[in-house]
């Protein structure tokens, strides 16, 4: 009796239908049963349009849990990653130095189980291994001994594949036989593996008829189909010449969603009988059509639910040493995070700009600051903090040492109940299926572990866990792959055309995969078929794929629609053959989609370059950029350089995202230098330190330094940067120690703050190393991590204006101007005007020297060029400093250039972040 449940949901466009079908027929009834088998139909949907009862048509699973609920052999199948975990401990006890699999199984525990489980799976398939196995015993080949060993091993301790599973179903037909009244092949017996082969011959399973042709042979389609034909038999058909008959349409599509577009225009008038295969893009496809108000033809790929899946693989990646510090900032901004949004928002900030957990001062105050905030929302501190103790500040282990697995299922415990939680509490029911699937693969990977624990495993390599994850991945379905009531015949395999259609329509034909070569000698092959593995050679697997593919073509009645890809993508080699297949003088020559997609409900848009970069800009009347209450040096040199840069960041307030990327590089090189030098003049005593002491502090501190703030310079592949600053910052450390020591420097002031004011108003800043010598005289210096032809220069030519800047502040507070220096931490230099401050320094003479140029004369420079920019932008103009604004670099009419004013110099294009804000430099 067959027993029919039906199940409905509404929703606005479409109501789902869901069939559960008992299999518990009676013979009367199942003796009228009517099936059609074909090697791609697994999770195919050609089907005819009215439901039948009595008829089915299924792949090689589904014809295998027919068979096996028939005959009273169904159990609850075992998942592969689980067939895979069994091999693997199988391998590990047979293991010795002279097993062929030996250094790669040490290499790769899982992996070498995955190859080599899939060749058993291989040799029971297309025969019998287990009685192969005692004549491979004696094999001259070692590889095919070791396996005729393991076969011995694993017979009773691995869950059977498929090809054991047919030889039970095979040996139950002996004394049994399923109830069904026929059994119709889509490909001859004789292209089915050894195993189907001699289940499917007691069955009386009917080969297909021969391939033919569906379209006339007037047609441009028929005559292609007519010359597929003579050539699968081995004639030479004589060349094509193409004709628009529209009985076959080529066309191209520039990218994925304009082909899905204009599929979804096609498919809109698609009748019953009408083909879709879509081979690649069908999620695209599939949203289209829903946003087209057109049923889904159940091909969402598992990507929609991608950003839940990503969450496992991150969690978990953050258990190792050294810590990968960009998994870590993608955690903390990933839209799901078991960390509250609040908490994983400040604390990615905290990162991306220094990037350590854990350790020192600057966690820690951001400790503080994220304990404040969520007082202020009135949030569980207490709750918040022990969840960042157990994300982000867990134990960390060795990759090559594993972790325990009992602290690997704890996360995975915790974040499948984080899902559970998700999927319970969410308001939006399309979200739902994903934190289902996240929960589904937390649970799959957590068994798989707990199957190691089962096998004498307390620890887990980073290399095994993230193969678990993927198998654990792999596993998980997409409950919205389903088709929608509605849908028509969609396929996504070209072997899964099984009947006729009127129109077919194929997207797109993009590069197919090859079957690959055996990875066994021929001499190995041979000693496979004679033991009765009877695998078959490559060139029969490549002409079965080639039928398969012509399929399509071969089933349209009317028209045939092939949608090639962009012409950067390699074709499909069933094109490639077509394309020959004709005069070379008169080959079809694809449509351009772009050229003919028309659509009357949407306006049409006239293309519009973008707009060019121009020097000036004039803001209308009543907008003008006001004054800051306070400005610094990294305020005023784009206000006096680049006022574009000034207007957008100060008076637009834009910003670039903090979250982009861990700061790394010489950004980062500077900031953990500073860090350095500032902990070292802070430390008592430090100018007295012998050359033995200083390189143990500064070995300790730069270690702690780099848990602190520079953790990516830790991880992987980053040995050789790392090196490279240990030992240009300490070269640095102890020439900076000389140059302080022989100017008889009694005090040391880091970040110095100063303050005071000029004409714009409030001015201040944070001076690197303000220094006073025994004698009371002073020298603010300014450290850089490189450049030092650079900075040489800008002292030599007046423009160092950073360092003017401090020395006006401080002259405020003193009365009287400090000396100036730079000190280029990689290069281990310290550059000045002159040597009566510093005794070792690098002497960059200045041009003006000679002209008596004093700081208070520049200082009076800077006011100048400082009240021009001003009025300028008081008149609302701005001007955009660009290298496609060169041409246009005279000054504007209305404001020359004062003869009084700084030198004016172009900064570095790479820090703008706001090129694309201030037009092209095309026409």
């Amino acid at each position: 009796m067959i027993h029919v449940i039906c199940c409905a949901m509404t929703c606005e466009y479409n109501v789902e239908l869901m069939i559960v079908v008992n299999n518990t027929a009676s013979p009367e009834e199942s003796q009228h049963m009517h099936i059609f088998l074909g090697l791609s139909l697994d999770g195919q949907q050609d089907l005819l349009p009215v439901a039948q009862l009595g008829r089915m048509s299924v792949g090689p699973l589904g014809m295998l849990n027919f068979l096996e609920t028939q005959l009273g052999l169904l159990r609850v199948e075992t998942p592969q990653v689980e067939r895979i975990l069994q091999f693997r401990d199988v391998l590990k006890k047979m293991d010795a130095a002279d097993r062929f699999y030996h250094r790669s199984f040490q290499a790769d525990e899982l992996g070498t189980a995955q190859t080599l489980l899939a060749w058993r799976d291989q040799w029971h398939l297309h025969g019998s291994f287990s009685q192969a196995a005692v004549a491979l015993e004696k094999a001259d080949s070692r590889r095919l001994r070791d396996m005729a060993e393991l076969e011995q091993q694993s017979c009773s301790t691995v869950a059977p594949g498929m090809g054991e599973r047919l030889a039970a179903i095979e040996a139950k037909l002996a004394v049994r036989k399923p109830w069904f009244e026929r059994l119709a092949l889509a490909e001859p017996l004789g292209e089915w593996p050894l195993a189907w082969q001699r289940v499917l011959a007691q069955c009386n399973a009917i080969d297909p008829e021969a391939a033919k042709a569906h379209a006339p042979e007037t047609t441009m389609l028929g005559a292609l189909q007519q010359a597929l034909l003579a050539q699968a038999n081995g004639d030479a058909p004589p060349p094509l010449c193409w004709k628009d008959d529209g009985s076959l349409r080529v066309v191209q599509a520039g990218s994925s969603l304009l082909a899905a577009r204009w599929m979804a225009a096609q498919w809109q008038r698609a009748t019953e009988d009408d083909l879709l295969l879509a081979s690649e893009s069908g999620g695209i496809l599939d949203d289209t059509l829903a946003a087209s108000n057109l049923p889904r033809q159940g091909l969402m790929e598992r990507s929609a639910l991608r950003p839940a899946l990503q969450v496992v693989p991150l969690a978990l990646a953050l258990l190792w040493q050294p810590l990968d510090c960009k998994r870590l900032l993608e955690f903390l901004t990933h839209p799901i995070c078991p960390l509250r949004s609040l908490v994983r928002r400040q604390l990615a900030e905290h990162f991306a700009e220094a990037p350590g957990i854990g350790q020192g001062p600057a966690w820690q105050q951001a400790l503080e600051t994220l304990k404040t905030k969520c007082h202020e929302k009135e949030l569980d501190w207490d709750k918040v903090r022990d969840s960042i103790r157990f994300w982000l500040e867990q134990p960390r282990f060795m990759p090559a040492n594993g972790a325990p697995i009992a602290a690997v299922v704890e996360r995975l415990d915790k974040l499948a109940e984080y899902f559970r939680g998700r999927a319970s509490t969410t308001e939006d029911a399309s979200e739902q299926p994903a934190f289902v699937s996240a929960q589904a693969q937390a649970q799959s990977c957590k068994r798989s572990l707990q199957a190691l624990l089962l096998q004498g495993e307390d620890r887990v390599s980073a290399q095994v866990l993230q193969t678990l994850i993927e198998q654990a991945t792999a596993q998980i379905a997409n409950p919205l792959a389903v088709a929608q009531v509605g849908a028509g015949r969609t396929v996504t395999k070209p072997g899964a055309v099984i009947r006729p259609a009127d129109h077919v329509m194929w997207s797109t034909l993009s590069a197919a995969a090859l079957p690959a070569r055996w990875p066994w000698s021929a001499t190995e092959l041979a000693t496979l078929r004679s033991a009765g593995v009877a695998l078959p050679e490559t060139d029969v697997l490549l002409a079965a794929t080639a039928r398969d593919w012509q399929k399509p073509v071969l089933a349209a009645r009317q028209t045939l629609t092939l949608v090639l890809p962009p012409a950067s993508v390699e074709r499909h080699p069933l094109w490639q053959m077509i394309e020959m297949m004709f005069d070379a003088k008169a080959r079809p020559a694809p449509l351009q989609l772009e050229q003919c997609l028309t659509d009357d409900a949407l306006p049409g848009v006239a293309a519009r370059p973008l707009p060019k970069a121009r020097r000036w800009l004039q803001l209308p009347e009543g907008i003008r950029p006001g004054k800051r209450a306070k400005e610094s040096y990294s305020s005023l040199e784009p206000f006096l350089f680049n006022p574009s840069l000034w207007v957008l960041r100060y008076s637009a307030k834009l910003r670039k995202s903090a979250l982009l990327d861990v700061m790394d590089g010489p950004r980062l090189y500077g900031t953990l230098s500073h860090t350095l030098i500032e902990r070292y003049v802070t430390t008592p005593a430090a100018l007295e330190m012998d050359a033995s002491t200083l390189e143990r502090w500064y070995l300790q501190t730069f270690e702690q330094l780099l848990d602190e703030r520079g953790a990516v310079l830790r991880m992987e592949g980053r040995r050789a940067d790392l090196e490279s600053l240990r030992e240009k910052l300490f070269r640095g450390l102890r020439q900076l120690q000389s140059h302080l020591v022989s100017a008889d420097v009694v005090r040391v002031e880091p970040e110095a703050a100063l303050s005071g004011h000029f004409d714009g108003g409030e001015l201040g800043g944070f001076s690197d190393l303000l220094l006073t010598r025994r004698d009371g005289r002073q020298a603010v210096v300014d450290m850089k991590w490189s450049g030092l032809r650079w900075y040489s220069e800008k002292l030599q030519n007046n423009r160092h204006l950073q360092l003017l800047m401090y020395g006006e502040l401080l002259r405020q507070r003193t009365g009287h101007w400090p000396d100036f220096a730079f000190f280029l931490i990689s290069d281990a230099a310290l550059v000045a005007t002159d040597r009566e401050f510093f005794p070792q320094a690098s002497l960059a003479h200045q041009a003006a020297a000679a002209a008596g140029e004093n700081p208070a004369a520049l200082w009076q420079r800077f006011l100048t060029s400082w009240r021009w920019r001003r009025a300028q932008l008081d008149a609302g103009l701005i001007e955009v400093v660009l290298p496609e604004t060169a041409e246009d670099a005279e000054p504007h009419p209305d404001f020359p250039l004062p003869e009084d004013g700084i030198e004016l110099e172009e900064l570095k294009a790479d820090y703008n972040d706001y090129r694309a804000l201030t037009g092209s430099g095309a026409n």
